[in-house]
């Protein structure tokens, strides 16, 4: 696949995860989405599934990384980019490592809880010199693709999450606070009515469209 394809590829792939993310806060999720393709085909794709299914582990990356196995029948994902719109966690991170994924493509960092921004789990070679036949090698990491239009979609669309996650410092950066004011001023008040328009109002037929 030429780079021109590839990128193509790319940009595909991270709009699903922004609408998987849409999705999921929709079902009441945070809203990360996460898809696993080889070869230019989808192996996976996900939601969080934390609220559904009762259990703290079932984020998106990891709820994608065990059916991408499945399909494959083999724990291995070699060959396999991993995409999410935002950063994987440090538990993730340990879940990409160990099935051997080789690529991962992310748009917003987390200098809190990323597994490669802050604890660098994508990136210790440590894992995989010591323990091979576990660990593969380091994923080629793309950081902030498309971060702009990540950062738009979450603002725009989970409004009290993006409230929230910034007020405590879970997602950001210099490039981050550029994008947010590029999609736009929205004061204090502006958050809560956007916040209470789209978990409240709307599902009771009195808020207007977004």
């Amino acid at each position: 696949m030429d780079a021109t394809n590839a990128h193509a590829v790319d940009e595909t792939m991270m709009r699903r995860c922004f609408a998987l993310g849409i999705k999921s806060a929709e079902q009441g999720e945070y809203p990360y989405g996460c898809v696993i393709v080889r070869n230019g085909e989808i192996l996976a794709e996900a939601t969080n599934r934390v609220a559904r299914d009762l259990d703290i582990t079932r984020h998106a990356e990891i709820v994608a990384v065990s059916a991408a196995q499945k399909a494959l029948g083999s724990t291995s994902l070699d060959g396999c980019t991993l995409y999410t719109n935002v950063e994987p966690c440090a538990l993730c991170s340990y879940a990409i490592r160990e099935s051997r994924i080789a690529r991962v493509v992310y748009a917003i960092s987390s200098p809190i809880m990323g597994g490669a921004s802050r604890w660098n789990i994508l990136g210790d070679r440590k894992l995989s010199n010591r323990m091979p036949e576990v660990f593969a090698p380091p994923p080629d990491l793309v950081r902030d693709f498309m971060l702009e239009e990540a950062v738009a979609s979450l603002y725009r669309n989970s409004p009290a999450t993006w409230a929230f996650v910034r007020s405590r410092g879970l997602i950001g950066g210099d490039r981050v606070h550029a994008s947010e004011e590029s999609a736009g001023p929205v004061g204090v008040l502006g958050w809560l009515m956007r916040a209470l328009r789209k978990n409240l109002f709307d599902r009771f037929g009195r808020g207007g469209p977004s």
